[in-house]
């Protein structure tokens, strides 16, 4: 048997894409108790690289199909019910009598799983409707303007994202009228991304297609490595 043929064709963009995917996942959900201020307007830290993930997911839902993107959701989720397991065995472990960082490792991610419950709620509502809008209109238009498709599935699910995540992370712990501020400015930046990122969009997907001959092979590629 020729050696060749048990040597399997990993799709390594699909692999590169979702480890960013994640990357940006837990680094969020690590960084979103901290709230910061431009001006008057205050928002929380993730607002600079979260919405990256909705353009990675829709880059991979136009390269490799619905099925696998919700693949990845789902895999972003496990990875952040790890990821918050770990650090409360971290914080439960008994400290060292020379160490003395334990109130403060307690008061940065003792409250991460109120707002990581918030973040996987809302990430899971908002990126399963942003891949679901995305596919709808990519039926639609029957695969053509993907910027459209872009810009209107980021900015609709990033709409819900926004809203579920500030109240169940921050009602009860800011004021109304603080958490609605924050709201409103962060969906402002929210969707500015979904407009600046669209370009992004079409690199990426060029760059699939180009190298492995075409939008087939990269789902089926898929396919074999979530099978």
């Amino acid at each position: 048997m020729n050696q060749q043929e048990n040597i399997i064709d990993v799709p390594y963009r699909l692999i590169t894409l979702a480890m960013l995917f994640v990357t940006c996942l837990i680094t969020a959900n690590l960084c979103a108790v901290k709230l910061f201020s431009v001006g008057s307007i205050s928002m929380t830290s993730p607002i600079i690289f979260y919405p990256l993930t909705f353009i990675i997911l829709d880059s991979m839902t136009e390269i490799w199909g619905k099925h696998v993107a919700k693949r990845i959701i789902w895999i972003g989720f496990l990875a952040n019910v790890v990821f918050i397991g770990f650090i409360q065995i971290v914080l439960h472990l008994p400290a060292a009598p020379f160490w003395h960082g334990q109130q403060a490792m307690e008061t940065v991610l003792g409250s991460l799983p109120r707002t990581v419950f918030a973040s996987l709620v809302a990430y899971l509502c908002s990126q399963t409707l942003d891949i679901t809008i995305f596919s709808k209109l990519k039926q639609r238009t029957q695969g053509r303007m993907l910027w459209l498709r872009s810009i209107a599935s980021t900015a609709s699910s990033q709409l819900i994202d926004s809203i579920m995540f500030m109240f169940i992370a921050f009602i009860g712990v800011m004021p109304l009228s603080n958490i609605l501020t924050a709201m409103s400015s962060e969906y402002i930046l929210k969707f500015s991304y979904s407009i600046i990122g669209a370009p992004l969009i079409y690199l990426v997907v060029f760059y699939a297609k180009r190298t492995q001959g075409g939008n087939k092979v990269c789902q089926n590629e898929a396919g074999k490595m979530m099978n």
